[in-house]
């Protein structure tokens, strides 16, 4: 007679017990869905590898803290997952506004042509005007559709991670868009 598999937050307990099998059997579970998820966030498959091996890291030496009463094992490895994928997309995102500025920099000093120069000013202003009516969407409806347009999440993985039904996920992306176009009209 076979044993019943155990679930995923008493492999989670086991682990934060220092149980290093109960920690590989959770990875061999978990770390394909974790894989397409931070994939699907980071556009990179070798940023989403990174981040991979970072969280599960940071999940080994965190297990102790896991409360099942509060989430299911894979809610609260994603959410872990997330934030260091969030950080890793800050990190990015640094790097290429430095990059950015320095090439617009040597744009504008070289030889480029000023129509050109005019573009990239224009593209800048538009990044910023949108940056600030995004700022004053509900934060809830902002995070959202940071992650489902800025991130490329789709709504069941927002949902899933989120842990918040896939209904609700729509309804302020929905509110959020007519929000963000009402406040970009107006400040046109």
């Amino acid at each position: 007679m076979s044993q019943p598999e155990i679930s995923e937050e008493d492999l989670l307990q086991r682990a934060g017990r220092g149980d290093s099998r109960a920690f590989d059997q959770l990875y061999d579970r978990m770390a394909p869905r974790l894989f397409g998820l931070l994939r699907q966030m980071l556009h990179d498959e070798r940023e989403a590898e990174d981040i991979l091996q970072d969280g599960f890291v940071l999940l080994w030496e965190s297990a102790s803290t896991f409360d099942p009463d509060r989430s299911k094992a894979f809610t609260w490895a994603v959410m872990l997952f997330r934030h260091k994928a969030i950080d890793r997309m800050r990190m990015l995102g640094r790097r290429n506004r430095l990059v950015d500025s320095a090439a617009l920099e040597q744009s504008t000093l070289g030889a480029s042509s000023q129509a050109g120069v005019d573009e990239e000013v224009q593209a800048h202003e538009r990044r910023l005007v949108v940056g600030e009516a995004l700022n004053e969407l509900p934060k809830e409806q902002r995070q959202l559709i940071e992650f489902a347009f800025l991130k490329g999440l789709t709504h069941h993985v927002i949902a899933e991670s989120l842990g918040i039904p896939l209904g609700t996920v729509k309804t302020n992306i929905r509110r959020g868009l007519l929000r963000l176009r009402d406040l970009l009209k107006g400040g046109a």
